[in-house]
């Protein structure tokens, strides 16, 4: 399932309305994604000399702007999807979010994921970016990274 794609050209962002069916946090976090590769990967400048051209009746076709999980392109998508965490969970926010919470406490990740209107996912990658946990794979157990801050 293709979740959004831009036209840079129309200066619009699609989101695929199957994505508001899905649990809380896959919309905001979509839309944060496609923010990111807009802000990341879309070049303004080219944007407007294909509008100029199309201004002076040029014909141009061009495609959405589309990527996909695999290949070459994984590297922007890695791109887009930590701008949109960093956007969506600024430290402050998580700090702020993680006050009198225990984060190696599944419950506790869960409440935070749903004050914060993310998906679990985004929460935990942001979280092990930041090196506030450490998870563990196999057994889903949670420890405190590094960098992790107090719990005051």
């Amino acid at each position: 399932m293709i979740a959004a794609r831009i036209l840079p050209l129309e200066r619009l962002i699609e989101i695929n309305e199957d994505i508001l069916k899905l649990p809380k946090g896959f919309e905001a976090s979509t839309v944060a994604h496609e923010i990111g590769h807009w802000v990341l990967h879309i070049n303004s400048e080219e944007i407007n000399k294909f509008l100029k051209h199309l201004e002076q009746g040029l014909e141009i076709s061009t495609e959405p702007f589309l990527c996909r999980n695999s290949g070459t392109l994984y590297g922007i998508e890695r791109q887009a999807q930590y701008f949109s965490s960093c956007l969506m969970m600024p430290k402050y926010k998580l700090e702020e979010a993680k006050k009198g919470r225990n984060l190696t406490n599944w419950q506790h990740l869960y409440a935070i994921k749903d004050e914060l209107g993310v998906t679990i996912s985004n929460l935990t990658n942001r979280l092990k970016c930041l090196d506030w946990i450490i998870l563990t794979q196999s057994s889903k157990q949670i420890y405190l990274g590094k960098a992790a801050p107090s719990n005051k």
